[in-house]
């Protein structure tokens, strides 16, 4: 390869830890210690951006007082997270929602600003009794819908902004296109594969997995809000300095991060060239891994047809069903707001 088919460390890392400080993906946000605990459910299963302003004080008359989220009840069921990890939610304000009014839904990257925002508002995030501080970046990806609509349902308590999803029965022999109410109780996330359950370690909280044929431990996560970012920052970096871009290394590389914090620019290419080193034997298992996980982390709105009884799922965002902006932004008619 090259020299100048390479980025330059120094430089690329200047500019992405500039861009940590202007995006606020490094800044770590003050956490608050909860008032009082949820006691959370025994596990049965494993079954299934812009700068951010400081979070305001609450205020009784603006705010919904913060409540303790059973992680148990998302997607990844906190099996992904550190030990003793507490997550408080709260209803978004006014002014946030202002600001989430400004979303572009046609731009991937306003999206994802939108949602960052809303998250790092309207959580708070951290180990009881241990110092270190966690942000919305430490968000698994799987989660962050759950987390928005535990969000949404405290922001509109009686209900005032229903989410309808348009869900067409999968029966052949009925076809009746039913409209959905979607909550967080019937938004279907993530699920392992039941043939990677096996490999979940929980003393690392990562999927550990010995290969007698490449004669080595695989070691994968599940992405998170932090990693992504991360990404998409050399991502556009590669595009605006002329460098060769690889898409499996984007494809493959949020699972292998296990600390978004140090994936610096020189940690980042040193993980592009060891991929480009791999053998076909390694990446086709990896390459193998990334994709099944990606194939069970797609949200579903379930329900149960109304004609046949059949049971349903389908994308929240797809048949004509509410789009992200409509989780923040009442989309009735103007008669029925004033």
């Amino acid at each position: 390869m090259k020299d100048n088919d390479l980025i330059d460390d120094y430089d690329a890392l200047s500019h992405l830890d500039e861009l940590d400080q202007m995006h606020g993906v490094n800044n770590i946000q003050p956490v608050v210690e909860p008032a009082k605990e949820e006691v959370p459910k025994k596990i049965t299963s494993l079954g299934k951006a812009t700068s951010y302003q400081d979070k305001e004080e609450l205020s009784g008359a603006a705010d919904s007082p913060w409540k303790l989220l059973n992680l148990e009840l998302l997607p990844s069921l906190g099996m992904f997270y550190p030990e003793r990890i507490e997550l408080l939610v709260r209803s978004a304000t006014t002014r946030e929602i202002r600001h989430w009014s400004t979303m572009d839904e046609y731009d991937p990257i306003s999206i994802d600003e939108k949602i960052n925002f809303i998250l790092n508002a309207c959580t708070k995030f951290k180990i009881p009794g241990n110092p270190f501080q966690f942000t919305f970046n430490d968000f698994l990806l799987i989660d962050r819908y759950h987390i928005l609509l535990k969000i949404y349902e405290l922001t509109f308590p009686n209900q005032e902004n229903k989410l309808i999803a348009n869900i067409k029965c999968n029966n052949q022999e009925c076809g009746a296109v039913n409209r959905v109410q979607v909550l967080s109780k019937n938004l279907k996330g993530f699920e392992i594969p039941e043939d990677y359950l096996k490999w979940y370690n929980d003393a690392e909280r990562c999927f550990v997995i010995p290969s007698e044929k490449l004669q080595e431990v695989l070691k994968f996560y599940l992405p998170t809000i932090g990693s992504n970012s991360k990404l998409r920052q050399r991502s556009d970096f590669e595009k605006k300095s002329g460098s060769p871009r690889d898409d499996s290394f984007y494809e493959i590389a949020p699972y292998i991060i296990g600390n978004w914090r140090a994936a610096d620019s020189s940690s980042l290419a040193d993980l592009k060239r060891q991929i480009e080193s791999w053998s076909i034997q390694k990446f086709s298992a990896v390459n193998k891994f990334t994709s099944d996980m990606k194939q069970e982390s797609i949200n579903r709105a379930l329900g149960t047809c109304e004609k046949c009884e059949e049971h349903m799922e389908s994308h929240i965002f797809l048949g004509g069903s509410f789009t992200v902006k409509d989780i923040f932004i009442i989309s009735a008619g103007f008669d029925e707001l004033i």
